[in-house]
């Protein structure tokens, strides 16, 4: 239970960050409902060391990932043709949702899981129970989990036909940069603020978890810069 002077903290803690959503279009009272969301969830299990570590070992995964987009992020602000910054900006983006987000819809599963909320692995045919048989399952059951237990916001977030464009090579990039469907011919938009978006509620996700971890003075977890 936080006390009333917590809540205050918690609140101000959450203001500091209204600009940053503001500036990327990230719905900052959709953020704050995340935070009331995930915050009791995680206050549930965050005594237990087991799950704790669990967490941790997802973190470390998430640190990887930023350390990968970072690198193909100076590639991409470097001096290169259009063509090039658009093809670097999509490769940014499938790393982003495949590597940072996927992680970070896996550990909101975990957390959902850890609080009682049965998991059924379609493929298996089995209940899943411990961290790792997450890695195993398709990242839209778990998009779809998570939207069942209230993360719309969340498992909305990025453009899923973007995503599944790059994945299976479905585009055409032209000289002046301009990003086309191979299949539709549609154009595929602003792929570097549908990034700053993505990337945006992945750091306040982290931030997030972050703050109600260190409520807990008996939690070790791995801090990730803000």
């Amino acid at each position: 239970m936080i006390d009333g002077g917590s809540m205050v903290a918690v609140d101000a803690y959450l203001e500091e960050k209204r600009e940053l959503c503001n500036e990327y279009g990230v719905d900052f009272d959709k953020i704050k409902e995340f935070h009331s969301r995930i915050a009791p969830l995680i206050r549930n299990i965050a005594k237990k060391v087991a799950i704790s570590r669990q967490l941790n070992e997802a973190y470390k995964e998430v640190r990887r990932s930023l350390e990968y987009w970072e690198e193909i992020w100076e590639l991409a602000t470097s001096k290169v043709s259009p063509k090039q910054k658009s093809l670097l900006e999509l490769f940014m983006y499938l790393e982003l949702s495949e590597g940072i987000f996927d992680e970070l819809i896996q550990v909101i599963t975990f957390v959902l899981m850890s609080n009682h909320h049965d998991l059924y692995d379609p493929r298996t045919r089995v209940f899943l129970e411990s961290y790792g048989e997450l890695d195993g399952l398709d990242f839209y059951v778990k998009l779809q989990f998570i939207e069942r237990h209230g993360f719309e916001f969340v498992s909305g977030a990025f453009d899923r036909k973007l995503r599944n464009c790059i994945a299976h090579l479905d585009f055409i990039i032209n000289d002046d940069g301009t990003v086309i469907n191979r299949k539709t011919g549609e154009k595929m938009g602003d792929i570097m603020a549908k990034m700053h978006y993505l990337g945006t509620l992945c750091s306040m996700m982290i931030i997030i978890v972050n703050k109600v971890l260190s409520e807990d003075p008996h939690v070790h977890f791995l801090r990730l810069p803000e």
